[in-house]
């Protein structure tokens, strides 16, 4: 598939992709360490060329048998038929990867799709590489971030010529990425091995930290090195002492104990591996400024005001969506509501909260401009189209919450009248405030009206004509809503060019109404009655 998608840290098969390219969205969710499985198992291997821009969070690559940390701005460009795999590490909460998968032989021309031409992909490999990597600053990222949009767009719409300017983009952005790839990755094997050595002792110090025996001299032997080798590549590769790694790792899962449970401070010194609580008071207060009473009251006061705060950020998102919704209701911008409505259900939002402060919001505003003669008939047709499209998103969401329309009209073009705008008119409106309306369409007998009040419990029948000749139906449907025994139990209301409010009163109809806004705001009175 070529359209965006949302899909398992292994994604969606790319050799489904369509004319030669795949665009979708990875979202990471396995805590799984590579190393505990085997070389080939769970790792990806497309036959495209694959560009992976790490949009948020961190976590793990495991990328041509070398494991690399990433985060977000980095971006790999990854040759066809290499095995990869992205994966969350301990202290990572999530990784999205935002990936652009081309077919090389239909995307990029000549020395450019040619794996032995050093031109190879606008020059992003080098040496035989086959996995580019690199660091963005946020200038790179923001402009990468652009030609991803970009194509992203292009995909979706399908415009004219879209391939050209598809082919014209994956090649701009290969040729920007090759500006950044530097030296990230041309290290010498040595090197790699010293990397490889020591996310291999982190590994295992974030695992086993809480062990007392765990120090530089045991961790060497599990590595097979001298204790002086070992202390000599962790501190070329980190910068740092082990030692002082090691106790990092410890007090900070000490702080996280005293934020989120009430252990003891003499359980949580066993907890993590320190030594005793002696020292592990002084060594906190060196590395927070307090002691660990003063931290653990801190952070329950910190943690209540940013529950607080984030309560309040919920709900300004919540009312900018919803304003959002509105206002390309208004605008008549069908596709943009459903996109918006999605992005609102995802994020939380209940379907009835979108029904009435998006939609149902944006088509009272319509409603109001319409009335007072700032927008005509075509705007509020399109408005009405955009509010149509939202409302039968929401429908099933509806349907499962129990959320049902504030209630239920009928509404025909009387018989011997085949005019029906007005009438449509009519009805987008009442259905914009937020009511079912049954159309019995146009030439309809006053029997139908009175069946539609019986069967379907429509308890206000609306009435359009727009022919003097036809009028007088009108006065028999009301007569036959009379004969029926149900008079009491409707509002009858009549409309259309040449009905007045004297030939409502004249024939016995409840409300008359000069246009389509002031019609629907009548009927969604009367049910509040």
């Amino acid at each position: 598939m070529w359209d965006t998608a949302r899909a398992g840290d292994k994604g969606r098969d790319v050799s489904e992709a369509r004319d030669g390219i795949f665009y979708t969205y990875l979202d990471v969710s396995e805590k799984a360490h590579p190393a505990e499985k085997t070389e080939k198992q769970g790792l990806e291997q497309s036959c495209l060329l694959v560009i992976d821009m790490i949009d948020s969070g961190s976590g793990g690559h495991l990328v041509d048998g070398r494991e690399l940390p990433c985060k977000e701005n980095d971006i790999y460009v990854i040759s066809p038929c290499t095995p990869h795999r992205y994966f969350l590490t301990e202290d990572s909460a999530g990784l999205t990867v935002r990936r652009i998968a081309v077919q090389l032989d239909c995307w990029l021309n000549g020395r450019a799709a040619d794996k032995d031409s050093r031109h190879y992909c606008y020059g992003v490999f080098e040496d035989g590489e086959r996995v580019a990597y690199a660091m963005l600053n946020s200038t790179a990222k923001e402009r990468i971030s652009d030609i991803y949009d970009s194509i992203e767009c292009e995909l979706a719409d399908r415009e004219n010529e879209w391939k050209s300017v598809v082919k014209a983009y994956i090649t701009l952005l290969l040729s920007f990425i090759g500006r950044y790839v530097g030296n990230t990755i041309k290290t010498s094997p040595e090197r790699g091995e010293y990397y490889a050595t020591v996310n291999s002792a982190i590994e295992i110090i974030k695992r086993e930290f809480g062990n007392p025996e765990l120090s530089l001299e045991a961790l060497a032997q599990r590595l097979f090195l001298s204790q002086a080798r070992f202390s000599q590549i962790f501190k070329e590769v980190t910068g740092g002492l082990f030692s002082d790694y090691l106790r990092e790792v410890r007090l900070s899962r000490a702080a996280e104990l005293l934020k989120e449970s009430d252990m003891t401070v003499d359980r949580i010194v066993a907890e993590c591996g320190l030594c005793n609580i002696p020292s592990f008071y002084r060594n906190f207060r060196n590395a927070y400024g307090m002691t660990p009473q003063i931290y653990r009251q801190m952070a329950k006061i910190s943690i209540k005001q940013t529950n607080i705060n984030k309560n309040e950020e919920s709900e300004t998102k919540q009312m900018e969506i919803l304003n959002q919704i509105s206002a390309n209701v208004q605008a008549g911008k069908a596709k943009i509501v459903a996109e918006l409505i999605g992005q609102a259900l995802k994020d939380g939002v209940s379907a009835s909260e979108i029904l009435d402060g998006g939609l149902l919001a944006g088509m009272s505003v319509i409603g109001e401009k319409f009335k007072n003669n700032e927008i005509y008939v075509p705007q509020v047709l399109v408005a009405a189209r955009a509010m149509s499209k939202g409302a039968e998103l929401l429908k099933p969401h509806l349907a499962k919450s129990g959320v049902r329309a504030s209630g239920k009209v009928c509404i025909g073009t009387v018989a011997g009248d085949l005019h029906d705008i007005g009438k449509n008119l009519v009805k987008m409106m009442m259905e914009g405030k937020g009511l079912e309306v049954i159309d019995l369409g146009v030439d309809v007998a006053p029997e139908r009206f009175v069946s539609a009040a019986v069967n379907d419990g429509c308890r206000v029948i609306c009435l359009s004509s727009l022919l003097t000749t036809t009028m007088p139906v009108m006065a028999e449907v009301v007569k036959a809503f009379e004969a029926a025994g149900i008079r009491d139990k409707v509002k009858i209301m009549v409309g259309g060019a040449p009905v007045k409010q004297k030939f409502c009163d004249d024939i016995g109809a409840d409300c008359y109404t000069p246009d389509a806004a002031s019609a629907a705001d009548a009927a969604a009175t009367f049910f509040k009655e």
